[in-house]
């Protein structure tokens, strides 16, 4: 996946670009400066549309990676701690007749990361197991791994025991395996298939009925193989895929060099891009069309020892300053008006590469550690020359969105595409400065189904296929019309003409939405439609793991509609005893209320102070409540609206009157171990500090038997979080206590609780609370 670049701009160039800017283009937008900071700035214009990074509910609304492409409307978010919690999580929502929308890093582009509008977010953040490498039916190395673990992981645990999966690797590591898999991720090589799906031996499914079915090679690929290719490439449709076995093969070392052809050579010669990547395996290759340039990295398997353990590729990460890369989102959201400026950023995009070349020595092999040296010939371990690392991604580069256009399609009919993306190029000249045009390399495979890469009709099986993709900046600012006239141009136009006159097959976790519903696209993948919707009937004939996306997309469920409630569970998915909205089929305690107990009050609240809560006793007697009620959800909030009555706060139930800008608000539960252990728990209200402003005039306790374990905010101890020893079925009693006054710069109004269990010592909170593995409690009574 790729990511955005530092760049530098002079501040000639700035105003240069600036006076050139057509003035309908925002060349000078704010939201350039203040978009991804975390603060929510409504002074500044940032809202939850222009800026969902800072100002959209994460706590019920999943964002894509690239936000501007995709923030999905409200609703409740898990994320189960096991695969037994996840099975529990699938049967409480389906059993109340809700949706399952599965979601990883959703790091995909388009409204394929949201859940149906009946549906719930279940996410795979907390399933990280990885099991031993072992032998598995006819392959002699596998490792099987939970879906939530991502790529760098992964590759830095095989390589501690000797073993890797080879170039099925995406160029960002911070990706989940099991989203790679239903999506049709991909690394780059010639020789072999680069497809992640391709390695994949075996898959344990979660059903809608919250049971375990696993898949495998040589059982359901023998006796239903169009089931099993379908699995492998899933959508996400089929079921949450738990765990995913994976074949490997023993560490290798690569060579990777840094190389260039020219743009004329590339594109003219009969077998341009052929010859330009002939000799190489892995191929990450970046054609800039404004300085007539081919830029790629070449690797190949080597039995030379490593130059270092610490060799590095940072093709993404280049080397220039902080303060550099703190000013490219406003140099590029200038360049995205002017194409001047986008081509003088292109030349030095291309010139900085040359004088530092990305291939380095790093300090250590600590993921975000400082290079020490660049090279354009380097040898190291195949995972670190071919898979960038989420933490140094993250610390180096400045964060914004980009439009991201991919397809894969044969090494037969590349040569042509790229003699017409040449004409476009100089007919529009076209400059691509965050990292020009892509390609990366695969082979066709015919033991998948849905996939980019996957033989079909024109495709034979082991053909060589380019994955061909186009980045450009997504600026701030922009209506539709924008998008369309300073983005997606001349793109569109060029995606239409690739999937209409070439076997060009979009990436499921790329694109515009507009791509997948193309008549040519449609027609395209009709057969291969077809044979997935009967597995969708075979596993999930009731559509619970449908979307909108995917019923946009062809993708049907025969009984969609359907009582899959009744269905899966029986009568008592209509029955809930207690009234707490989970049905009695999944209810821990069906005849108590899950959740918590609040009392909320906005009376005599000064100050977002600390020191009225210092201990039990003076919480409690500064604390009268206006409202008091059981509620579903609501202890997870973050909204610049800081009347507790908006219905930003997700409290459910809602409360029945309206109250104060400043208020106070305590939530009383019972939370039973199911485990013996170290329990943990913190609290998050945005604030960085103890001072006024720091701690944002507000103060957050987590309370376990009357007891403070973690307190932030304005005259806080700074107890980010605290322990607790506990027995099987041990219950405690947790409060949360959280104080708001309305003077504090507009920040918004935060509420982050979470706890994690870390068997025989510490660790760091990071699960949310769910509705029920809580009992709501109003009394003052600790748990006999």
């Amino acid at each position: 996946m790729l990511s955005p670049v530092k760049l530098l701009l002079a501040s000639s160039l700035l105003l240069s670009g600036f006076l050139q800017a057509q003035s309908s283009c925002p060349g000078a937008s704010y939201l350039a400066t203040s978009c991804r900071d975390g603060v929510c700035r409504t002074d500044a214009g940032e809202n939850p549309t222009n800026c969902p990074e800072d100002c959209a509910d994460k706590s019920t609304q999943v964002m894509a990676y690239y936000t501007q492409a995709a923030t999905c409307p409200p609703t409740n978010i898990y994320e189960p701690g096991s695969v037994s919690e996840l099975q529990d999580t699938i049967r409480t929502i389906v059993s109340n007749g809700r949706k399952v929308k599965p979601a990883g890093t959703s790091h995909s582009a388009t409204d394929i990361i949201c859940a149906d509008t009946n549906g719930d977010v279940v996410r795979s953040k907390n399933l990280k197991n990885i099991g031993p490498v072992e032998p598995f039916e006819s392959h002699p190395m596998t490792v099987e791994v939970e879906a939530g673990v991502k790529f760098q992981e992964l590759q830095e645990h095989l390589h501690n025991e000797g073993y890797s999966h080879g170039l099925a690797s995406t160029g960002y590591g911070g990706i989940s395996i099991g989203g790679a898999v239903a999506t049709g991720a991909h690394g780059s090589s010639l020789l072999q298939s680069s497809t992640i799906s391709s390695y994949v031996v075996a898959l344990d499914v979660v059903g809608a009925d919250g049971n375990i079915t696993r898949y495998s090679e040589a059982t359901t690929g023998q006796s239903n193989p169009t089931l099993w290719k379908a699995l492998k490439t899933n959508l996400g449709l089929l079921g949450f895929v738990a765990r995913v076995r994976l074949k490997l093969e023993p560490q290798f070392n690569m060579n990777v060099q840094v190389k260039y052809t020219t743009e004329d050579a590339f594109v003219n010669s009969p077998t341009g891009v052929a010859d330009t990547v002939a000799g190489c395996d892995y191929v990450f290759l970046n054609w800039f069309p404004g300085q007539d340039t081919v830029q790629y990295l070449c690797g190949t398997r080597t039995n030379a020892p490593v130059d270092s353990p610490h060799a590095q590729n940072r093709l993404f990460t280049p080397d220039v300053s902080q303060s550099e890369s703190d000013f490219a989102p406003n140099g590029l959201q200038l360049a995205m008006c002017d194409d001047n400026l986008k081509c003088d950023i292109e030349s030095r995009r291309i010139n900085d590469y040359q004088s530092s070349p990305p291939l380095i020595i790093a300090q250590n092999s600590t993921p975000d550690a400082e290079a020490v040296s660049r090279h354009s010939n380097l040898t190291g371990y195949s995972h670190r020359m071919i898979t960038l690392q989420a933490e140094v991604f993250h610390r180096k580069n400045p964060e914004f969105s980009q439009l991201e256009y991919e397809g894969a399609m044969p090494m037969s009919q590349i040569q042509a595409a790229v003699q017409y993306l040449k004409s476009i190029y100089d007919r529009d000249d076209v400059c691509q400065p965050l990292i020009g045009t892509i390609m990366r390399f695969d082979r066709a495979d015919d033991g998948l189904l849905m996939s980019a890469n996957h033989a079909r009709s024109g495709v034979a099986h082991n053909e060589q296929m380019v994955h061909l993709e186009f980045v450009e900046f997504w600026g701030y600012g922009l209506d539709d019309g924008g998008l369309e006239r300073w983005v997606s141009t001349p793109y569109s136009e060029v995606i239409k003409h690739l999937v209409n006159n070439y076997n060009y097959w979009p990436h499921w976790g790329k694109n515009d939405e507009w791509v997948f519903t193309h008549p040519a696209v449609i027609a395209r993948n009709s057969a291969e439609r077809t044979l997935f919707n009967q597995a969708i009937a075979q596993l999930d004939p009731y559509g619970v793991f449908s979307t909108g996306a995917s019923r946009r997309h062809g993708f049907i469920s025969p009984q969609e509609g359907g009582n899959f409630a009744e269905h899966y569970y029986g009568n008592c998915s209509s029955q809930d005893s207690d009234g707490d909205g989970i049905s009695d089929c999944t209810d821990r305690k069906p005849n108590e209320y899950s959740g918590m107990y609040m009392r909320i009050d906005d009376d005599g609240v000064g100050s977002g102070t600390c020191n009225v809560a210092d201990s039990w006793n003076e919480m409690r007697s500064n604390f009268g409540a206006d409202q008091e009620q059981n509620m579903r959800a609501g202890w997870d909030y973050d909204t610049k609206n800081h009347s507790y009555h908006a219905s930003s706060y997700n409290w459910d139930p809602v409360w029945p009157n309206s109250g104060g800008r400043s208020w106070e608000v305590l939530m009383s539960a019972e939370f039973t171990a199911d485990a013996a252990g170290r329990y943990c728990f913190s609290q998050d209200n945005g604030s960085t500090g103890t001072g006024i402003a720091q701690g944002w005039n507000a103060c957050a306790q987590v309370w376990v038997n009357k007891n403070i374990v973690s307190e932030v905010g304005h005259d806080s101890a700074l107890l980010r979080q605290g322990c607790v020893d506990l027995a099987t079925n041990q219950t405690i009693r947790l409060d949360l206590y959280n104080r708001h006054h309305n003077a504090n710069l507009s920040r918004s109004f935060i509420s982050r609780p979470r706890w994690c269990f870390g068997g025989s010592s510490d660790c760091t909170p990071d699960r949310k609370f769910e509705q029920n593995q809580l009992k709501a409690i109003s009394h003052e009574n600790l748990p006999q």
